[in-house]
């Protein structure tokens, strides 16, 4: 008998929304009456967002705890991947993103911002489901 490992549906969520979101790295996030701003520019400098309430970008951090505590804190787990996505919609009511020199108005969202989301999507819905599968 021909024996195939079969990936839990979790497991490939994870997989697929951690591609996605390193895919929208590379693709522009937000188009502005300056030019793109690339994804990769938005996790090197988000942080700062918390000077000028913008939290969005903390999303991220909320979603890897949750993935490094499904194991062991499930019911953690969930509640900051949750959260997590929760504070990466604040990312749709930003209509400028401040500089050095002024700020650059959001014209629009780019592929790479909605892959982003698809991506903490992807990654919540897998560490929801990827604890109740470790409770069964």
């Amino acid at each position: 008998m021909l024996m195939t490992a079969k990936l839990p549906l979790p497991h490939l969520g994870l997989f697929l929304g951690s591609l996605v979101w390193i895919i929208a790295l590379f693709l522009p996030v937000f188009h502005t009456t300056n030019g793109v701003v690339m994804g990769y520019w938005v996790l090197a400098t988000g942080w700062m967002g918390f000077m000028v309430f913008q939290f969005a970008w903390y999303a991220n951090l909320l979603e890897l705890l949750g993935i490094l505590l499904i194991s062991r804190h499930p019911n953690w787990a969930m509640g900051l991947a949750v959260a997590g996505i929760l504070l990466a919609g604040q990312a749709f009511w930003f209509e400028e993103i401040p500089r050095d020199t002024g700020t650059m108005h959001v014209v629009r969202l780019g592929l790479g911002f909605w892959l982003w989301y698809v991506g903490l999507l992807l990654i919540t819905f897998s560490v929801i489901f990827g604890v109740h599968d470790d409770e069964t």
